[in-house]
């Protein structure tokens, strides 16, 4: 049998990356609530790239890529700040970047399986059914408005349904995963450790991108996003690898698309 391929703890950022990183937290903790990117908070994210190669500090370059990337690829075009191009993009132009120089290619120590035991088994399921139960009664009580959601819903056969419901769930949850989970957690490990803060932060983000446009969204839906953040980060944090998470956000997303897929077949 091979050995689990773990999450190796990243090098401690010096002084003038942690400034980077900390300011890619407050750019990414801003933009997310506003329909509008403005040309100032693109300036400030393209300069923490320059900044965060100045300082050699290649944690930092993680997130400040990862943080021009959020915030240019909406502004360069509208379209680009709707689901699933909001994040789609970002992480590709991203992963172009990082595969394409060996340094950065090196250091991506997040994209690891990790431990898959008993008890990363039963967390899972525990996270996903709560989490799963969480968002039907989000639903169910608050009767929110999910026309955005619905766009989203392309016309098909009902056979095509589950087909299409799994493809929704695999690919955002891997796409979320990546980013909250991956790229962001690792640099806030190399800012601040890898203690709890790093978990609180990361879910912080991710809670503040479900805000406008999430399933769910609003003040709940950002609340619960924060929570739901927090058990994913331990999960990852615990299984030091992303297959876990990523599973346990499979679950939920098939809960959403069940919804969704309710409300289009008037069921």
């Amino acid at each position: 049998m091979k050995p689990a391929r773990l999450i190796q703890y990243p090098p401690s950022s010096n002084l003038l990356g942690k400034g980077v990183v900390c300011i890619c937290i407050i750019l990414l903790s801003i933009v997310p609530f506003s329909i509008h990117i403005f040309a100032w908070s693109v300036v400030t994210s393209l300069l923490l790239v320059v900044i965060a190669v100045l300082a050699r500090d290649v944690q930092a370059l993680h997130l400040s890529l990862f943080t021009a990337a959020f915030i240019v690829a909406p502004y360069s075009h509208p379209a680009l700040s709707s689901w699933p191009y909001a994040l789609l993009v970002p992480l590709l132009c991203y992963g172009i970047v990082v595969l394409s120089v060996p340094q950065l290619r090196r250091s991506l120590l997040w994209l690891r399986t990790g431990n898959v035991d008993r008890e990363m088994v039963l967390s899972a399921v525990a996270v996903s059914v709560i989490s799963g139960l969480a968002l039907l009664i989000w639903y169910h009580a608050l009767k929110p408005d999910v026309a955005v959601q619905l766009r989203n819903m392309p016309g098909m056969p009902v056979w095509l349904f589950p087909f299409a419901g799994m493809a929704f769930a695999v690919g955002n949850s891997a796409m979320e995963e990546f980013a909250f989970r991956g790229v962001v957690m690792q640099s806030l490990d190399s800012a601040f450790g890898p203690g709890f803060v790093s978990v609180v932060v990361q879910a912080w983000l991710f809670g503040a991108m479900h805000f406008l446009q999430g399933f769910p969204k609003g003040g709940w839906g950002l609340a619960m996003a924060v929570v739901y953040g927090i058990m994913l980060g331990w999960i990852r944090r615990r299984s030091r690898g992303m297959l876990a998470p990523w599973a346990a956000h499979v679950c939920a997303d098939l809960v959403i698309f069940v919804v969704l897929s309710g409300i289009v077949l008037n069921w």
